[in-house]
């Protein structure tokens, strides 16, 4: 590993936003994310207007952005998440830098064009169990928070 990597207790601080209408989800994400990334903080939203308001609320503070946001495309419809996404890549605020992951059940070839095509980073069909929660995280936090180069720190 490079020398220039993050260390995992250098990672305290940094903040994925979760956005995610379905309890089950989040709960496991939780779960998952305490192995994982132990000293990331996980911030919580249900809808699309509580999201906005976390980060409008981080920015007025001047605290840090998450470095990751992981959507639920349905929140709980398709049209949700999408609209969300639109928002976040056409501000003016640092808030379009901040890579977006889209989590859905959805496998369909157009949900994930269409979520391109609105500026998602990266598309990632929901894991069925546990294990499968885990695998996807440690790649996640493989490649979120040890291998990119994030827009700001």
């Amino acid at each position: 590993m490079n020398d220039s990597y993050p260390s995992q207790s250098s990672l305290r601080g940094t903040k994925i936003l979760l956005i995610d209408d379905t309890p089950q989800h989040c709960i496991l994400i939780q779960k998952v994310m305490k192995v994982c990334m132990p000293n990331v903080e996980l911030l919580i939203a249900t809808t699309g207007e509580q999201a906005k308001d976390k980060l409008n609320e981080l920015i007025s503070q001047h605290e840090r952005l998450p470095r990751l946001i992981l959507l639920d495309l349905y929140l709980p419809r398709k049209d949700d998440g999408w609209t969300l996404l639109q928002h976040l890549k056409a501000t003016t605020s640092p808030l379009r830098l901040i890579p977006v992951t889209l989590l859905s059940h959805s496998g369909s070839s157009d949900d994930i064009q269409t979520s391109y095509h609105l500026g998602a980073n990266s598309y990632i069909v929901k894991p069925l169990d546990y294990p499968q929660w885990m695998t996807y995280f440690e790649s996640l936090s493989q490649y979120w928070l040890y291998t990119v180069a994030p827009p700001f720190r």
